[in-house]
């Protein structure tokens, strides 16, 4: 949906004409054709034009934030003023998400008329937020019905623009082209400015079908009803001899009956053409210490592949994983020793406290938690904790931990949430990640200047096909109590800390809360729960203080095995287990007998589970998990 001063001067002149079609004639061509793509007007007859039921609520909505002074009159608007935008409707979404609207966004908002201050009738505290104009708005953009129709001139645009996440001005200039992927939503800007534009998923989708050859000199090569009939034809239902006969000119359909490759791919676009929900929000995050600990793991297995009596236990991990950082910070500290103080702060820590003590054990211990990192892996489905043949706990790689090894043996880094989240952002309806989620993610190699690296690709595939196992470290619990289930902005959670070190950790603890699945930080610097979080945030709640760790895979993993083993009883929202069923449990889990023990006395401390049953926070923490794996 895009609103620029010619679309409103005819929104206003359709609005006065009533209900009765207007003639076309003397109107601007090419906002007409963007507001019909945008499902906005309807042309009942090629020579005249009516605003849609939507169309006639956005209308009113602009008409009356002018008479109020919510916003300029139309004739004041500079040419190329965008009233609305995709990251216009980005940044609303946002704001109604999180309940309110963040600095970043507030001054965009409050002058198209779209947020105002409220003051709470009971706290008396006034905050920003998103107001009826721009709540109906919103309203109008999720009833619209956009039209999907791409001729051969608009296709060979899509073929040669960038696919994105990249800076707007490399998207080429020709024409209304632009606006007319905006308006069927097929790319989207970032918020507050639009300085990154990206192709969505809808996007995407119909560039894969163009890339694979589709094409014909006249009329549409896909459209809505183009995209339905491959989705019959692939569910073995008769369409038209004529459309039929289009689809294999196209390259859709062959014999008939089956689809082509490029009919595989306009029937994806087809399903998220009609499936316009939003997805959750994939990601993960590994620090460059949990990316060191998973090529040690792998080194050892390698290592020891052919001496069935040496284990990949915590005490072989521990030892080589301290070897190995302790070589790395000996080379590293003769490199770039003397550069310490331009370094991020934890690194400058940890470096500094290297080159001035001797006792290597003691400086691995104070810098690093050897347990956590493990949970953290395991949490992203990249190492699993077994049991040997002689009941001890040992760790292996999976099939996800052995390609993430492949990519970083190339270019070994951390991988954080706000890199990746730039690539995910891009496969949603009408969001484009910020600048400087952009940045992040080609600092990290994910994104080229026009879009995803093979990496990156491998990291958004990753994301979202893992299985997730819950973990909350005792430091990402002090930080997500802070956001708590109203949210917070990233300025006010960094406000609470003075030292440039603590405000590094809280940000990698952010960056762990997302991609854990626990909150989300919106583009505009909104920070929110999930669902999942919701959940999470009820069943830690009565957790002691002290505790630590609250959450981990090793307590999940008994949690879960106590469920499968035991009866539901609705009513009292519990499970129970029978006590003759414990070794069956602790074969379910997977775990050794002494790390079933050890995790299940945790759980109880934290009263998820009783002596033999599962509590109502326990549920909470299994059905947290269905979500986070939907």
């Amino acid at each position: 949906m895009l609103i620029k001063k010619p679309h409103a001067e005819k929104l206003l002149h359709l609005l006065k004409s009533g209900e009765e079609p207007v003639s076309v004639e003397g109107l601007n061509d090419n906002a007409l054709q963007e507001l019909q793509m945008a499902g906005i007007v309807a042309l009942p007859t090629p020579a005249t034009v009516h605003l849609t039921y939507a169309g006639n609520m956005l209308a009113h909505v602009l008409d009356e934030a002018i008479q109020k002074g919510l916003t300029k009159p139309v004739s004041e608007w500079k040419d190329g003023y965008r009233w609305l935008g995709s990251e216009v409707i980005a940044m609303l979404d946002a704001g109604m998400t999180a309940g309110k609207v963040s600095d970043a966004a507030w001054d965009a908002l409050h002058e198209r008329g779209l947020a105002s201050e409220v003051k709470d009738e009971d706290t008396k505290v006034v905050k920003k937020a998103v107001n009826e104009a721009g709540q109906a708005v919103l309203e109008v953009y999720f009833m619209l019905e956009p039209e999907l129709s791409i001729n051969k001139e608009l296709a060979e645009y899509i073929n040669k623009a960038p696919e994105g996440p990249t800076e707007a001005v490399n998207l080429p200039v020709e024409g209304n082209m632009k606006e007319q992927l905006e308006a069927m939503r097929l790319i989207a800007y970032s918020v507050p400015n639009g300085e990154v534009v990206t192709f969505t998923g809808l996007g995407q989708a119909v560039k894969e079908v163009l890339r694979m050859g589709v094409t014909r000199e006249d009329g549409d090569i896909i459209s809505a009803s183009i995209l339905e009939n491959v989705a019959r034809v692939a569910d073995g239902e008769e369409i038209a001899p004529e459309a039929l006969v289009a689809l294999e000119e196209l390259n859709l359909v062959f014999n008939g009956e089956e689809l082509t490759p490029a009919g595989e791919a306009a029937l994806e676009a087809w399903r998220i053409y009609k499936d316009q929900t939003e997805q959750n929000l994939h990601t993960i995050a590994l620090s460059e210490e949990e990316v060191e600990l998973l090529l040690t793991i792998d080194h050892l297995h390698e290592k020891y592949a052919n001496d069935p009596n040496r284990l990949v236990d915590m005490a072989e991990i521990h030892r080589e994983l301290v070897e190995r950082q302790v070589a790395k910070f000996k080379k590293f500290a003769e490199e770039y020793g003397r550069y310490m103080e331009t370094m991020p702060k934890r690194k400058s820590r940890v470096l500094k406290a290297f080159m001035e003590t001797k006792d290597r054990m003691r400086w691995f211990e104070e810098n690093y938690n050897l347990r956590e990192m493990l949970y953290a892996l395991e949490a992203f489905d990249l190492i699993s904790e077994g049991v040997s043949d002689n009941g001890h706990a040992v760790f292996d790689l999976t099939d996800f931990g052995r390609q993430v090894v492949e990519d970083q043996k190339q270019d070994t880094r951390g991988i954080s949430s706000t890199a990746l989240k730039s690539l995910m952002h891009a496969n949603e309806l009408f969001l484009a990640p910020n600048i400087e989620w952009v940045q992040a993610a080609r600092a990290e190699k994910l994104l080229g200047d026009f879009g995803p690296t093979k990496s990156g690709r491998f990291y958004e595939d990753l994301a979202d096909n893992i299985e997730r196992l819950p973990l909350m470290t005792a430091f990402a619990a002090e930080i997500f109590k802070k956001i708590g289930a109203n949210g917070t902005t990233v300025d006010e959670l960094l406000a609470l800390y003075d030292d440039p070190l603590h405000k590094e950790e809280v940000k990698w603890a952010l960056e762990q809360l997302e991609a854990l699945g626990w909150v989300e930080v919106l583009a505009d610097g909104n920070i929110v729960e999930t669902p999942a979080g919701e959940l999470v945030d009820m069943a830690i709640s009565g957790v002691p203080s002290g505790f630590g760790a609250p959450l981990n895979p090793t307590i999940y993993r008994v949690i879960k095995a106590i469920s499968e083993v035991g009866t539901l009883y609705v009513k009292e929202r519990k499970i129970r287990m029978q006590p003759k069923n414990i070794q069956e449990a602790i074969k379910r889990s997977g775990l050794s007998e002494e790390a079933f023990n050890k995790a299940y006395t945790a759980a109880r401390e934290a009263h998820y589970v009783g002596k033999n049953s599962i509590n109502e926070a326990g549920l909470n923490i299994l059905e947290a998990v269905e979500l986070l794996n939907q």
